[in-house]
């Protein structure tokens, strides 16, 4: 029986998996409960159908109120145990939820953290503050040198909300020189250094991996365990530079995410693809999803200093079980993480002014916000078209191929020899209409759907840059606020803040520079695809009406 409910959260409907958008607020008829796994049909105001969670929406009675009797209307996994936001991604977990105890029996678990006084936690990065621009308060620091050595601030205090990104990341420890580790080193080593040098253009940027190379994720198989209880999909993973297959689910893929996110807190970190509970043994689904993952790890792979990390080598290239789960535990006890991990950028012959830094970090501010905002039009468009292909355009030729079909029965009425030809030839304009239609119907796949995987990829990509940008900004106000103890802060202490912060912003600037040049270089492959698949999509229709026309001279 049909109801109505009301969209407690967005959701950004996949066309091709015939899902519908839904956003927050709007009143949405549910058509359709026995879906199944977590998923009902509905159907908006203007008319579009589709699939969407259930637990996206409440269902409502006639004045509107919330109604629970048709089951859960809560998110899935809504409550917040990893550090995110408790924001429910597409219906659920790809195959099961995360099974840490069955992964690893042996311990290494990845905890919930518990420590929100400093440094970096286990997870991701944080939204607690990034609107503000001074914390809700302060308190003094005391003591001279951190664990490795470093003079730590006496002067310029720290902050007192402790939730905040610039103190969680452990950026504000390293920045006021209280970022120490257990069993520090001093110098870093070397296999720890990160450095950046000058590009071309003369500006920052990572120090290239001298010996560079790409993933294959290839041969998708579903695996099954208790007699066949539980069942998931294993993708093969072949890095050129090595070429020995490794086999990795998807919540292997996830547990990576987490631990990139937590070392690598001053660079953007892509999101995975969308996590998907409907349909996810559908081979359209699972050759899609080996696809993005694919793009995702080679976007990982071509980055110069995560491409070289251990905890990303020890995802692409360990085999063996016990190895595995010894790598798993070091890397979720790695301590040279969040600000840790800015210990070991060296940048010697790189001096940033932060009045400059600044500049072009405001630069980059507004070219993020304006890519953004291009980028969302430019995905509605495209996905707009995808409909329309497979909709309107697709029916127009059908109903054209139905009027052909329509006239020729009309001539076969006249059985006269001089009259065949040309009967013969409009029942094949109609044939050749019908094959026009199915054109339209696959065109998406070779054109917008390639770039539309382009765009989706990029608007994760740009979430990621508010947070290194907030704790650039953050450091630079550090190094102001000493600046206004004048007679107070010794000056050799000013200098350790102001030379600290000038490598968050260096950092960052290199990571821009990262950002910019892969920008150029995909958005170019995206639209030589999309121009080259539509110009052969249109010439394919030309050479059809073209020998349909043929037909007309025989």
């Amino acid at each position: 029986m049909a109801c109505k409910a009301r969209v407690l959260y967005d959701f950004d409907g996949v066309p091709e998996n015939n899902e519908l958008t839904i956003k927050e607020g709007q009143t949405v008829t549910v058509i359709g409960q026995d879906v199944g796994d977590g998923w009902w049909e509905g159907k908006l105001p203007n008319g579009n159908t589709g699939l969407f969670p259930e637990s996206y929406v409440e269902v409502i009675d006639s004045n509107g109120t919330a109604n629970n009797e048709y089951g859960n209307t809560q998110p899935y996994n809504q409550t917040n145990t990893d550090g995110y936001n408790a924001q429910p991604q597409g219906g659920g977990y790809d195959e099961d939820p995360p099974d840490w105890e069955e992964w690893d029996e042996d311990g290494g678990q990845v905890t919930s953290p518990t420590n929100v006084t400093g440094g970096a936690t286990s997870y991701g990065r944080y939204q607690s503050d990034r609107t503000s621009s001074r914390e809700p308060g302060d308190s003094t620091l005391t003591g001279s040198q951190s664990g490795d050595g470093t003079r730590q601030s006496k002067t310029v205090r720290r902050n007192i909300n402790r939730f905040s990104d610039f103190v969680k990341t452990g950026t504000e420890s390293f920045i006021l020189g209280n970022t120490g580790r257990k069993g520090a080193i001093s110098p870093v080593p070397e296999k720890e250094k990160i450095r950046v040098v000058y590009s071309n253009e003369g500006q920052p940027m990572w120090e290239p991996n001298p010996q560079p190379y790409q993933v294959e994720v290839r041969d998708p198989e579903k695996k099954s365990k208790f007699k066949g209880i539980k069942s998931f999909i294993a993708y093969t993973i072949i890095p050129d530079d090595t070429r020995n297959p490794v086999q990795r689910r998807y919540k292997h893929y996830d547990w990576l995410h987490d631990r990139l996110l937590h070392k690598f807190t001053a660079m953007s970190v892509p999101p995975l693809p969308d996590k998907q509970y409907y349909g996810r043994y559908g081979e359209d689904f699972i050759e899609k999803r080996k696809e993005k993952l694919q793009m995702w790890t080679n976007r990982l792979a071509r980055h110069p200093i995560i491409s070289r990390s251990e905890v990303f080598r020890h995802f692409l290239t360990c085999e063996d079980d016990a190895q595995w789960k010894a790598g798993k535990r070091r890397a979720e006890k790695d301590e040279v993480a969040g600000g840790a991990l800015l210990m070991c950028i060296e940048h010697p012959e790189i001096h940033v002014q932060l009045d400059d830094a600044e500049g072009r970090i405001d630069n980059f501010d507004h070219f993020h916000t304006t890519l953004t905002d291009s980028c969302m039009k430019m995905k509605e468009k495209f996905e707009d078209h995808c409909t329309k292909m497979s909709g309107p355009f697709m029916r127009e030729f059908h109903r054209m191929a139905g009027v052909f079909r329509t006239m020729s029965d009309c001539f076969a009425a006249e059985t006269e020899p001089y009259a065949k030809g040309v009967n013969q030839a409009m029942q094949f304009t109609g044939e050749v209409y019908e094959q026009i239609a199915d054109l339209y119907t696959e065109q998406p796949k070779h054109d917008m759907i390639p770039a539309l995987d382009i765009l989706k990829e990029y608007l994760g990509l740009l979430e990621e840059f508010p947070d290194a940008q907030h704790l650039a900004k953050k450091s630079t106000g550090k190094v102001r606020e000493g600046e206004k103890l004048d007679g107070v802060i010794d000056l050799t202490e000013l200098a350790d803040i102001r030379s600290r912060a000038e490598t968050v912003n260096t950092a960052l600037l290199a990571e821009i520079h990262h950002f910019q040049h892969e920008r150029v270089v995909d958005f170019k492959l995206m639209m030589q695809n999309l121009l080259t698949s539509q110009i052969t999509f249109y010439q394919n229709i030309v050479q059809k009406l073209q020998g349909s026309l043929s037909k007309y001279d025989e």
